[in-house]
């Protein structure tokens, strides 16, 4: 058989358009013999064949959406042959460099609402410390579930971490992060009160904050560091149970670390807000798998002491 280049650049090719042979395209197309294509429907189907030899000749050099040798709206779009009721048809889609591309693209702009930072990316789950491994084992557990199988629209429950400084919740936060980032996930990592800084500046300059607030309610995951940490006031509040009710009706997996455990979450409110803090406990109890985490500060195990080796307590 030739190769299909060069039978359509030729002679060949235009005059098999002519003809319409059906040997020409069950030689170049085998699925239609598969799928017992009629030869008279092969004749009348002849226009989108060619087309699609055409395509599968473009195709065969792709290098990547950026290079698509496609023109105009056929760009990053896959038509793909099928048959109904004896007839030729074809199911146009996007491609798959393409959908490679959309979503690096997406998860670069994602980067605009992180805080995570380059030095974040060392905390894993093969460095998380084996005493906490031991200790805390089915917390562990849940935390690498979570990091292989969360994906876009797979309703799942989240994570909510919580217990002292220091004794590792946002290095297992970070974990299943950096795990996420790996199988290309789409996931924000966020402090609490950055959120809220974000969206003042916003304000503050007179943009909207509409594309922040949407971003953290629709990312697949979103882990949020230091959780009721800040001040609770009308307006954390509002945004954050705006962000969370979102999440929580959407399914979406959410992460927390906290120094509080959930009965405790904002306890420091005001008491005309006390009734949206108790919705929003309840969301949270309802859309995560809770898990404790104590021992030593391990910040106060690594202090860097200047002068004589004196016991610092003595």
């Amino acid at each position: 058989m030739e190769p299909i280049g060069s039978v359509l650049s030729s002679r060949k090719f235009r005059r098999a358009a002519v003809r319409t042979e059906p040997s020409f395209f069950y030689e170049r197309i085998p699925m239609l013999r598969r799928l017992g294509v009629e030869p008279s429907a092969v004749v009348r189907g002849s226009g989108l064949l060619f087309a699609f030899l055409q395509q599968e000749e473009i195709c065969g050099r792709c290098k990547g959406y950026d290079l698509c040798g496609k023109q105009g709206d056929a760009k990053g779009m896959y038509d793909r042959l099928e048959v109904y009721q004896g007839e030729i048809t074809v199911r146009t889609g996007f491609c798959g460099p393409y959908r490679e591309w959309l979503e690096r693209r997406r998860l670069k702009e994602l980067e605009a609402f992180s805080g995570k930072t380059e030095a974040d990316r060392r905390y894993t789950f093969e460095n998380f410390p084996e005493e906490q491994k031991r200790r805390f084992p089915e917390l562990y557990r849940a935390a690498v579930e979570l990091a292989e199988r969360a994906a876009p629209e797979i309703p799942m429950k989240g994570l909510y971490i919580f217990g002292p400084p220091g004794v590792g919740k946002t290095h297992l936060l970070l974990a299943v992060v950096n795990r996420l980032e790996e199988r290309r996930i789409p996931v924000i990592f966020v402090r609490a009160e950055m959120i809220f800084d974000r969206l003042r500046s916003r304000i503050a300059s007179g943009q909207d904050v509409e594309p922040i607030l949407d971003t953290y309610c629709r990312v697949p995951v979103l882990a949020i560091d230091e959780f009721a940490q800040e001040r609770p006031s009308d307006f954390t509040l509002e945004k954050m149970f705006r962000i969370i009710n979102a999440r929580f009706s959407a399914g979406r997996p959410t992460l927390f670390t906290s120094n509080y455990p959930p009965p405790e979450i904002y306890s420091r409110a005001p008491r005309e807000l006390e009734p949206l803090v108790d919705v929003l406990r309840s969301r949270i109890v309802q859309m995560n798998r809770h898990g404790q985490l104590n021992g030593e500060d391990a910040r106060l195990q690594q202090i860097d002491w200047l002068g004589p080796k004196e016991d610092p307590h003595g």
